[in-house]
């Protein structure tokens, strides 16, 4: 056999094995295999992120959120530390428009204005509008503290109690408060693919359907959560459920927030008489 077809064919014999070993090490677990890894590797992390997730407690206040963001809530971020009571809530990467320290609560002066405005402007004189106008650019980036008038005890918001609240509705076979997302639907049996078309990252999809070789990559599954290919440490990546995605960070990737400095912090006298235009 000339050498040009026996390096060829030892050339061939060598892709085919980095080939077999790719496979192998795609091969993707079933769910019921990988959950409790997941779960607990996510309870061992030390700070997490969620986008696209509003929380029980501000569901009161989807619509002016909603009005700041000039759509829907996929911008609005919760983060924080799962070690510490440290948690906050913003919309992109912008400043926080809330943040959470055991029982403090501190609201950006940014809600508070948009909260207030519809009430303050409905019939308010261009000379008011002017006002109203001036002292929100006054009060710009900074923070109400709240803590005193704000139940933390139901209405406080953690990411800690979050990561839990999700853990214990998929143990008991439930849609989570968190995500809406019933983690006992998924089909045991995932996918292998991209996570992005920009990287080489690759993660298992678990769909609440049975799937087919490229559905995901087509985008005909449309209800799946998505986990990076690490058997060390098996994190969410994303849960698809309809039309909402909701991402998450960990670790490193997380910012730890921190409280307002005193010269951020407005008493409320200082936003009482801002109100009232004294």
């Amino acid at each position: 056999m000339p050498r040009s077809i026996k390096a060829g064919v030892a050339a061939a014999a060598i892709a085919g094995l980095v080939l077999t070993g790719c496979a192998r090490d795609s091969d993707v677990p079933a769910f019921d295999d990988v959950e409790p890894d997941m779960w607990e590797s996510m309870a061992n992390a030390d700070a997490m992120a969620m986008t696209g997730v509003l929380p029980e407690a501000m569901a009161s206040d989807a619509a002016i959120i909603e009005d700041m963001i000039g759509g829907n809530i996929s911008d609005l971020q919760i983060y924080g530390s799962l070690n510490e009571s440290a948690t906050a809530i913003r919309l992109g990467d912008e400043d926080p428009i809330m943040s959470f320290f055991d029982d403090e609560v501190y609201v950006s002066m940014d809600m508070v204005w948009e909260t207030m405005g519809d009430f303050l402007m409905s019939n308010a004189s261009a000379e008011e509008r002017d006002l109203f106008d001036r002292l929100a650019t006054d009060f710009e980036g900074e923070y109400l503290d709240v803590s005193d008038d704000y139940n933390t005890t139901t209405d406080s918001v953690d990411v800690a109690d979050l990561l839990e609240e999700m853990r214990s509705a998929a143990e008991e076979g439930r849609a989570d408060d968190v995500t809406g997302f019933n983690f006992d639907d998924l089909h045991p049996e995932g996918e292998y693919a991209q996570l992005d078309r920009e990287t080489d990252d690759t993660g298992w999809y678990y769909a609440t359907q049975e799937m087919a070789e490229g559905d995901i990559m087509n985008g005909v599954v449309d209800e799946f959560i998505v986990l990076p290919t690490d058997r060390e440490n098996p994190r969410l990546d994303r849960i698809r459920d309809g039309d909402t995605q909701m991402e998450f960070f960990w670790d490193e990737e997380v910012e730890i927030p921190e409280k307002p400095s005193d010269d951020q912090l407005v008493t409320e006298q200082d936003f009482m008489e801002a109100a009232l235009g004294q």
